[in-house]
Protein backbone atom coordinates (compact mmCIF):
# COMPACT_ATOMS: atom_id res chain seq x y z
CA UNK A 1 0.00 0.00 0.00
CA UNK A 2 2.76 2.49 0.96
CA UNK A 3 6.33 1.72 -0.04
CA UNK A 4 9.40 3.84 0.56
CA UNK A 5 12.39 2.97 -1.64
CA UNK A 6 15.73 4.52 -0.71
CA UNK A 7 13.99 7.75 0.32
CA UNK A 8 16.29 10.61 1.36
CA UNK A 9 15.64 14.23 2.24
CA UNK A 10 18.27 16.98 2.43
CA UNK A 11 17.52 20.55 3.49
CA UNK A 12 19.61 23.43 2.11
CA UNK A 13 22.11 20.99 0.56
CA UNK A 14 23.56 20.17 3.96
CA UNK A 15 21.03 18.97 6.57
CA UNK A 16 20.34 15.26 6.03
CA UNK A 17 16.84 14.72 7.44
CA UNK A 18 16.30 11.24 5.98
CA UNK A 19 18.85 8.69 4.80
CA UNK A 20 17.88 5.90 2.42
CA UNK A 21 14.61 4.81 4.05
CA UNK A 22 13.22 1.48 2.86
CA UNK A 23 9.85 0.64 4.37
CA UNK A 24 6.73 -1.25 3.31
CA UNK A 25 3.42 -0.59 5.06
CA UNK A 26 0.83 -3.19 4.08
CA UNK A 27 -2.82 -2.49 3.32
CA UNK A 28 -4.81 -2.13 6.55
CA UNK A 29 -1.66 -1.94 8.69
CA UNK A 30 -0.96 0.73 11.30
CA UNK A 31 2.73 1.66 11.36
CA UNK A 32 3.95 3.85 14.21
CA UNK A 33 6.89 6.15 13.46
CA UNK A 34 8.80 6.84 16.66
CA UNK A 35 12.18 8.13 17.75
CA UNK A 36 13.93 11.10 19.38
CA UNK A 37 13.02 14.67 18.40
CA UNK A 38 14.52 15.56 15.04
CA UNK A 39 14.89 11.95 13.91
CA UNK A 40 12.87 12.55 10.71
CA UNK A 41 9.56 10.84 11.54
CA UNK A 42 7.31 13.84 10.74
CA UNK A 43 9.34 14.61 7.60
CA UNK A 44 8.78 11.04 6.40
CA UNK A 45 5.05 11.38 7.07
CA UNK A 46 4.80 14.70 5.20
CA UNK A 47 6.53 13.27 2.13
CA UNK A 48 3.55 10.98 1.56
CA UNK A 49 1.02 13.77 0.98
CA UNK A 50 3.73 15.93 -0.64
CA UNK A 51 3.82 18.63 2.01
CA UNK A 52 7.56 17.96 1.73
CA UNK A 53 9.49 16.95 -1.40
CA UNK A 54 11.97 14.09 -1.26
CA UNK A 55 15.52 14.67 -2.47
CA UNK A 56 15.91 11.14 -3.84
CA UNK A 57 14.14 7.80 -3.85
CA UNK A 58 10.58 6.70 -4.55
CA UNK A 59 7.30 6.51 -2.67
CA UNK A 60 4.74 4.12 -4.10
CA UNK A 61 1.02 4.37 -3.29
CA UNK A 62 -1.24 1.66 -4.73
CA UNK A 63 1.56 0.69 -7.16
CA UNK A 64 1.82 4.30 -8.41
CA UNK A 65 4.85 6.53 -7.94
CA UNK A 66 3.67 9.72 -6.19
CA UNK A 67 5.91 11.78 -8.49
CA UNK A 68 3.62 10.76 -11.33
CA UNK A 69 0.37 11.60 -9.52
CA UNK A 70 -1.11 15.07 -9.23
CA UNK A 71 -0.62 16.48 -5.70
CA UNK A 72 -4.30 17.29 -5.28
CA UNK A 73 -5.28 13.78 -6.37
CA UNK A 74 -2.81 12.30 -3.86
CA UNK A 75 -4.11 14.42 -0.99
CA UNK A 76 -7.73 13.56 -1.70
CA UNK A 77 -7.02 9.87 -1.11
CA UNK A 78 -5.23 10.57 2.17
CA UNK A 79 -6.75 11.54 5.53
CA UNK A 80 -4.52 13.83 7.61
CA UNK A 81 -4.81 14.34 11.38
CA UNK A 82 -2.48 16.61 13.33
CA UNK A 83 -1.96 17.33 17.02
CA UNK A 84 -3.75 20.68 16.97
CA UNK A 85 -6.69 19.11 15.03
CA UNK A 86 -6.64 21.93 12.40
CA UNK A 87 -10.39 22.60 12.52
CA UNK A 88 -11.62 25.78 10.87
CA UNK A 89 -12.98 27.99 13.71
CA UNK A 90 -15.49 29.84 11.50
CA UNK A 91 -17.14 26.64 10.23
CA UNK A 92 -19.73 24.46 11.95
CA UNK A 93 -18.77 20.92 12.92
CA UNK A 94 -20.74 19.50 9.99
CA UNK A 95 -19.00 21.79 7.50
CA UNK A 96 -15.61 20.99 9.02
CA UNK A 97 -16.20 17.24 8.69
CA UNK A 98 -17.64 17.46 5.20
CA UNK A 99 -15.10 19.85 3.68
CA UNK A 100 -13.39 17.27 1.43
CA UNK A 101 -16.61 15.54 0.26
CA UNK A 102 -17.96 19.01 -0.55
CA UNK A 103 -14.85 19.77 -2.63
CA UNK A 104 -15.32 16.43 -4.38
CA UNK A 105 -18.85 17.43 -5.36
CA UNK A 106 -20.84 15.01 -3.19
CA UNK A 107 -24.56 15.81 -3.17
CA UNK A 108 -26.25 17.00 0.01
CA UNK A 109 -27.96 13.69 0.82
CA UNK A 110 -24.74 11.70 0.48
CA UNK A 111 -22.92 14.20 2.71
CA UNK A 112 -25.65 14.03 5.33
CA UNK A 113 -25.55 10.21 5.46
CA UNK A 114 -21.75 10.23 5.71
CA UNK A 115 -21.80 12.82 8.48
CA UNK A 116 -24.28 10.75 10.50
CA UNK A 117 -22.21 7.58 10.03
CA UNK A 118 -18.93 9.26 11.03
CA UNK A 119 -20.35 11.02 14.09
CA UNK A 120 -21.83 7.76 15.35
CA UNK A 121 -18.50 6.05 14.62
CA UNK A 122 -16.65 8.50 16.90
CA UNK A 123 -19.37 8.39 19.57
CA UNK A 124 -20.85 11.88 19.11
CA UNK A 125 -24.53 12.59 18.44
CA UNK A 126 -24.73 14.07 14.90
CA UNK A 127 -27.82 16.19 15.58
CA UNK A 128 -26.40 17.54 18.84
CA UNK A 129 -23.09 18.68 17.34
CA UNK A 130 -24.00 19.46 13.72
CA UNK A 131 -24.36 23.25 14.16
CA UNK A 132 -21.78 23.78 16.90
CA UNK A 133 -18.42 25.43 16.34
CA UNK A 134 -14.98 24.06 17.36
CA UNK A 135 -14.61 26.48 20.29
CA UNK A 136 -17.74 24.98 21.85
CA UNK A 137 -16.08 21.54 22.10
CA UNK A 138 -13.52 20.12 24.53
CA UNK A 139 -10.03 19.23 23.34
CA UNK A 140 -10.89 15.54 23.20
CA UNK A 141 -14.06 16.22 21.21
CA UNK A 142 -12.12 18.40 18.76
CA UNK A 143 -9.64 15.55 18.19
CA UNK A 144 -12.54 13.19 17.50
CA UNK A 145 -13.87 15.63 14.91
CA UNK A 146 -10.38 15.82 13.38
CA UNK A 147 -10.40 12.03 12.96
CA UNK A 148 -13.94 12.11 11.49
CA UNK A 149 -12.90 14.80 8.99
CA UNK A 150 -9.87 12.73 7.93
CA UNK A 151 -12.18 9.75 7.31
CA UNK A 152 -14.89 11.77 5.56
CA UNK A 153 -14.12 10.91 1.93
CA UNK A 154 -13.24 7.32 2.90
CA UNK A 155 -9.54 7.61 2.02
CA UNK A 156 -7.54 4.37 1.94
CA UNK A 157 -4.60 6.02 3.75
CA UNK A 158 -4.45 7.96 7.03
CA UNK A 159 -1.52 10.11 8.16
CA UNK A 160 -1.59 10.98 11.87
CA UNK A 161 1.01 13.31 13.39
CA UNK A 162 0.88 12.92 17.21
CA UNK A 163 -2.92 13.28 17.09
CA UNK A 164 -3.41 12.71 20.84
CA UNK A 165 -0.16 14.24 22.10
CA UNK A 166 -1.64 17.47 23.47
CA UNK A 167 -4.37 15.80 25.51
CA UNK A 168 -4.30 14.89 29.19
CA UNK A 169 -3.44 11.22 29.93
CA UNK A 170 -6.96 10.01 30.73
CA UNK A 171 -8.56 11.49 27.58
CA UNK A 172 -5.57 10.34 25.54
CA UNK A 173 -6.01 6.72 26.65
CA UNK A 174 -9.72 6.90 25.89
CA UNK A 175 -9.13 8.26 22.38
CA UNK A 176 -6.47 5.63 21.70
CA UNK A 177 -9.02 2.92 22.56
CA UNK A 178 -11.68 4.60 20.44
CA UNK A 179 -9.38 4.93 17.44
CA UNK A 180 -8.34 1.27 17.71
CA UNK A 181 -12.04 0.35 17.69
CA UNK A 182 -12.58 2.54 14.61
CA UNK A 183 -9.57 0.96 12.91
CA UNK A 184 -10.93 -2.52 13.55
CA UNK A 185 -14.06 -1.46 11.66
CA UNK A 186 -12.62 0.58 8.77
CA UNK A 187 -9.11 -0.98 8.37
CA UNK A 188 -7.25 1.99 6.92
CA UNK A 189 -3.55 1.96 6.12
CA UNK A 190 -2.13 4.28 8.77
CA UNK A 191 1.17 6.07 9.31
CA UNK A 192 1.11 7.39 12.88
CA UNK A 193 3.83 9.61 14.40
CA UNK A 194 4.31 9.25 18.15
CA UNK A 195 6.89 10.13 20.79
CA UNK A 196 5.49 7.65 23.33
CA UNK A 197 6.69 4.03 23.33
CA UNK A 198 3.66 2.86 25.34
CA UNK A 199 1.38 4.39 22.71
CA UNK A 200 3.41 2.75 19.93
CA UNK A 201 3.16 -0.69 21.55
CA UNK A 202 -0.56 -0.28 22.12
CA UNK A 203 -1.50 1.14 18.72
CA UNK A 204 0.91 -0.33 16.21
CA UNK A 205 0.87 -3.41 14.01
CA UNK A 206 4.41 -2.32 13.16
CA UNK A 207 6.80 0.02 14.98
CA UNK A 208 9.37 1.97 12.96
CA UNK A 209 12.09 3.28 15.27
CA UNK A 210 14.20 6.08 13.76
CA UNK A 211 17.37 7.93 14.70
CA UNK A 212 19.16 10.76 12.85
CA UNK A 213 17.11 10.18 9.70
CA UNK A 214 17.80 6.45 9.60
CA UNK A 215 15.57 3.49 10.33
CA UNK A 216 16.95 1.53 13.28
CA UNK A 217 14.32 -1.24 13.31
CA UNK A 218 10.91 -1.83 11.73
CA UNK A 219 9.13 -4.78 13.31
CA UNK A 220 6.09 -5.92 15.23
CA UNK A 221 5.79 -4.55 18.77
CA UNK A 222 6.63 -8.01 20.14
CA UNK A 223 9.85 -8.26 18.14
CA UNK A 224 10.91 -4.69 18.98
CA UNK A 225 10.44 -5.41 22.70
CA UNK A 226 11.68 -9.00 22.89
CA UNK A 227 14.41 -8.81 20.23
CA UNK A 228 15.76 -5.26 19.89
CA UNK A 229 18.10 -5.09 16.90
CA UNK A 230 20.86 -3.04 18.52
CA UNK A 231 21.85 -1.18 21.67
CA UNK A 232 20.05 2.03 20.62
CA UNK A 233 16.73 0.20 20.16
CA UNK A 234 17.18 -1.62 23.46
CA UNK A 235 17.93 1.64 25.25
CA UNK A 236 15.06 3.54 23.59
CA UNK A 237 12.37 1.00 24.44
CA UNK A 238 13.56 0.98 28.04
CA UNK A 239 14.70 -1.39 30.74
CA UNK A 240 11.11 -2.46 31.33
CA UNK A 241 10.72 -3.75 27.75
CA UNK A 242 9.85 -7.29 28.93
CA UNK A 243 7.18 -5.84 31.22
CA UNK A 244 5.83 -3.74 28.31
CA UNK A 245 5.64 -6.89 26.18
CA UNK A 246 3.16 -8.43 28.63
CA UNK A 247 0.55 -5.95 27.35
CA UNK A 248 0.64 -7.73 24.00
CA UNK A 249 -0.53 -11.09 25.34
CA UNK A 250 -3.49 -12.47 27.27
CA UNK A 251 -3.92 -15.51 29.47
CA UNK A 252 -5.66 -17.10 26.49
CA UNK A 253 -2.38 -16.81 24.54
CA UNK A 254 -0.48 -18.26 27.49
CA UNK A 255 -2.60 -21.40 27.95
CA UNK A 256 -2.06 -22.32 24.29
CA UNK A 257 1.69 -22.53 24.88
CA UNK A 258 2.36 -23.58 28.48
CA UNK A 259 0.67 -25.57 31.19
CA UNK A 260 -0.95 -23.81 34.11
CA UNK A 261 -0.01 -24.83 37.64
CA UNK A 262 -2.03 -27.64 39.19
CA UNK A 263 -5.17 -26.63 41.03
CA UNK A 264 -4.45 -26.27 44.73
CA UNK A 265 -6.30 -24.70 47.60
CA UNK A 266 -8.08 -21.71 46.03
CA UNK A 267 -9.24 -20.15 49.27
CA UNK A 268 -8.40 -16.44 49.34
CA UNK A 269 -6.99 -16.65 45.80
CA UNK A 270 -8.79 -14.34 43.39
CA UNK A 271 -9.91 -15.64 40.03
CA UNK A 272 -9.03 -14.09 36.68
CA UNK A 273 -10.51 -14.51 33.20
CA UNK A 274 -8.66 -15.85 30.16
CA UNK A 275 -9.01 -12.52 28.36
CA UNK A 276 -6.99 -10.63 30.99
CA UNK A 277 -3.69 -9.22 29.73
CA UNK A 278 -0.53 -10.78 31.13
CA UNK A 279 0.49 -7.28 32.24
CA UNK A 280 -2.61 -7.13 34.45
CA UNK A 281 -1.99 -10.64 35.76
CA UNK A 282 1.65 -9.82 36.55
CA UNK A 283 0.60 -6.61 38.33
CA UNK A 284 -1.83 -8.52 40.53
CA UNK A 285 0.78 -11.11 41.42
CA UNK A 286 3.54 -8.59 42.07
CA UNK A 287 1.81 -5.59 43.57
CA UNK A 288 -1.12 -7.17 45.38
CA UNK A 289 0.99 -9.89 46.93
CA UNK A 290 -0.76 -12.96 45.52
CA UNK A 291 1.42 -15.99 44.85
CA UNK A 292 -1.10 -17.54 42.49
CA UNK A 293 -4.34 -16.63 40.71
CA UNK A 294 -7.13 -19.02 39.71
CA UNK A 295 -7.70 -18.99 35.93
CA UNK A 296 -11.34 -19.39 34.97
CA UNK A 297 -13.44 -19.51 31.81
CA UNK A 298 -17.22 -19.34 32.14
CA UNK A 299 -16.92 -20.25 35.83
CA UNK A 300 -14.83 -23.32 35.02
CA UNK A 301 -11.51 -23.48 36.89
CA UNK A 302 -8.70 -24.27 34.43
CA UNK A 303 -5.68 -24.08 36.72
CA UNK A 304 -3.44 -21.65 38.57
CA UNK A 305 -1.04 -19.03 37.22
CA UNK A 306 2.03 -17.63 38.93
CA UNK A 307 5.05 -15.55 37.88
CA UNK A 308 7.09 -18.61 36.88
CA UNK A 309 4.42 -19.61 34.32
CA UNK A 310 4.49 -16.12 32.79
CA UNK A 311 8.30 -16.19 32.64
CA UNK A 312 8.16 -19.57 30.87
CA UNK A 313 5.70 -18.21 28.30
CA UNK A 314 7.83 -15.12 27.55
CA UNK A 315 10.95 -17.28 27.08
CA UNK A 316 9.02 -19.36 24.52
CA UNK A 317 7.84 -16.23 22.70
CA UNK A 318 11.42 -14.92 22.55
CA UNK A 319 12.55 -18.18 21.00
CA UNK A 320 9.71 -18.15 18.44
CA UNK A 321 10.69 -14.63 17.32
CA UNK A 322 14.34 -15.51 16.68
Amino acid sequence: MIQFKQVSKVYNDEVQALRGINLHVKEGEMAILIGPSGCGKTTLLRLVNQLETMTSGEIILHKENIKQIDKIKVRRQIGYVIQSNGLFPNMTIEKNVMIVPDLLGWDREKQKKRFHYLMELIGMNPDEYRRRYPHELSGGQQQRIGVARALAADPPIMLMDEPFGALDPIIRLRLQEEFLQIQREVRKTVLFVSHDMDEAVKMGDKIVLMRNGEMMQADTPAKILLHPKNHFVEEFVGEDRILKSLKLYTLRDLVKEVNLCSITDINDKPSINLDASLHHVFSMLLHQGYQQLAVVEQDKLLGMVDISVIEQFIRLEQQKLL
